[in-house]
């Protein structure tokens, strides 16, 4: 073959050989992607990390097809998990659904695929692995070029990957910092996603582990005492995410943003004062489940949580979360979960501007509720209100959509941020008035208890220039949080609750253990009654937020 048509030859048998591998390890991303689930990042990602596989092809140029089809079928392979999860599930495989995968059994795996084994996804598996097929059969036996040629080809490819991360290392003197930022593109596509997410759910599993045996080394709370109440008896915390109660119907908002809670308003014990200590997520909860604060916020690895309490107190304990499981930020969360005696994973999702709908909550509270446990605490963990506040709620909860009674002089894009994040909270109004009438249908002895971890500041504040949250510059939306209880007639503290007085009490959520021992009839060496917003000793203090490590940063809230 002369020189011309070999080069004319070449750039096409590379085309084949590059859609053979994107195909393999992009084609769930595009449907994710082009469905509405994902953003494109993953596509994007996927798209130019495909051109790594092209080193081995300009390596071994005379063995064209014997390589492209050899690694193809490795692909396929590792790509088959991600293609069949999105089927089903219409969702993206994740770390968090790697996570759940290793700790399902034998029997739970087999249930599963007998579940959702039908000959509809069989034939998408069919056609899915044809087509590969079909392109390779485009892929000649070899390449025309010189095998010099070849090595410069896969020196660039390889120089082109590695630069950017190498680059980011040196500039931060961190070798980790390569990795991670190489991870951070690779783990989108298979194999990397397999790979990879084994690899990330092991090291985090180790941590887990080593967090849970310094909590199971805790000593137990001494001489607990808890009151006699009617059984069974039933408790609920629901966990809200990012909602501040600034744009709470229930609390005066000028938005009808709680249609269903304003409903049974009479029900409700409001707290209408009550803040988060941090304003994100892990830092907040590891203050509220646990007896750490502001001043002593690593209390939680050395003295036991709230659901260690509950089960020193004889209750068989569950956790249910619309939250990413396993993550590098959420190890700790995932710790605390892991304390329960019973963990449901609902969030499989590799990012959070993904949908999951509160939604899938419900009926697996419903069926813990069935549980004939005669003392039960359910922790229910909800996605809320999180940006992307999109992602938040179904279509048919798209209720707000103009600038109709919002700030004046605001932005189309500020417009329509407050319009997705007030569509957020009332479709989380839904989902906790649900929460709260299925375990009203039980008719046991119950009690339920919903808070946000800390809220957002939707263009609220600072002349309606910020949205978000930061720490060291605070600002009231990021900590006023909603903190509402619902009680069923018989709760046998239903007088602490009744009391008026305590509804406009000023409180930090981190001394939450205290409130809900005395709601419980718990009581131990070390309760401190002035900690508990609804006892009688109760002592107002000023609500102190900023980074506890930082102790410059501390300072007092300004609250009006």
């Amino acid at each position: 073959m002369n020189t011309k048509n070999a080069r004319a030859s070449f750039w096409p048998h590379i085309g084949w050989t590059y859609l053979l591998f994107w195909y393999l390890t992009s084609t769930t991303q595009l449907l994710l992607s082009t469905s509405g689930i994902t953003s494109f990042e993953g596509l994007k990602d996927s798209t130019l990390t495909t051109v790594i596989w092209l080193v081995p092809i300009f390596l071994l140029p005379k063995y064209t097809k014997q390589v492209s089809g050899i690694l193809g079928v490795a692909i396929w392979l590792f790509a088959l998990p991600a293609f069949g999860y999105f089927l089903i599930y219409k969702q993206e495989l994740s770390q968090s659904l790697i996570f759940i995968i290793f700790e399902s059994n034998n029997a739970e795996s087999s249930e599963y695929l007998k579940n959702y084994f039908s000959f509809s996804i069989l034939l998408k598996f069919v056609v899915f692995s044809i087509i590969p097929i079909l392109i390779w059969r485009k892929i000649p036996s070899h390449l025309d070029i010189s095998s010099k040629k070849g090595y410069i080809f896969a020196l660039i490819i390889l120089v082109l990957f590695f630069a950017h991360p190498i680059k980011k290392a040196a500039i931060e003197g961190k070798t980790s910092v390569a990795f991670k930022n190489l991870k951070k593109h690779l783990i989108s596509a298979p194999p990397w996603q397999l790979i990879l997410g084994y690899s990330n759910y092991q090291r985090e599993l180790k941590e887990v582990e080593s967090f849970l045996m310094k909590f199971n080394q805790s000593e137990p709370l001494s001489h607990l005492k808890e009151a006699s109440k009617p059984s069974p008896t039933t408790v609920v915390i629901v966990i809200g995410e990012s909602s501040t109660r600034l744009h709470f119907g229930l609390y005066g908002y000028h938005r009808d943003t709680n249609p269903k809670l304003s409903s049974i308003k009479d029900e409700l014990s409001i707290f209408k004062n009550v803040y988060a200590s941090r304003p994100n997520t892990i830092e907040s909860l590891e203050q509220i489940l646990s007896f750490a604060d502001q001043t002593q916020p690593d209390l939680y690895k050395t003295k036991p949580t709230l659901i260690a309490m509950m089960k020193q107190a004889g209750y068989k304990t569950f956790w249910i979360s619309n939250q990413q499981t396993l993550t590098a930020r959420n190890t700790i969360l995932t710790t605390f979960a892991k304390q329960t005696d019973k963990q449901i994973w609902l969030n499989n999702a590799r990012s959070q501007n993904s949908y999951s709908f509160d939604e899938k909550v419900l009926e697996p509270f419903s069926e813990t509720l069935k549980d004939t446990s005669e003392k039960k605490l359910i922790i229910v963990h909800l996605i809320g209100t999180h940006m992307s506040y999109k992602y938040r709620y179904p279509k048919s909860f798209e209720h707000f959509k103009d600038s109709k009674n919002l700030y004046a002089g605001l932005s189309a894009d500020k417009i329509q941020k407050i319009n997705e994040y007030d569509n957020a909270v009332r479709y989380n109004d839904t989902i906790v008035y649900e929460l709260i009438q299925r375990l009203k249908s039980t008719h046991q002895h119950s009690m339920l208890t919903y808070f946000s971890d800390h809220g957002d500041d939707v263009f609220d504040s600072n002349d309606h220039e910020f949205q978000g949250r930061n720490e060291y510059a605070p600002t009231l939306p990021m900590y006023a949080v909603p903190f509402i209880t619902w009680s069923s007639k018989d709760w046998f503290t239903n007088d602490l609750l009744k009391n008026p007085e305590i509804l406009d009490r000023q409180y930090s959520n981190a001394d939450f253990i205290y409130t809900w021992s005395q709601l419980m009839g718990i009581t131990f060496q070390g309760f401190d009654e002035t900690k508990s917003v609804v006892s009688k000793n109760f002592k107002d203090y000023p609500i102190i937020v900023g980074n506890p490590y930082d102790k410059k940063s501390l300072k007092k809230l300004d609250i009006h």
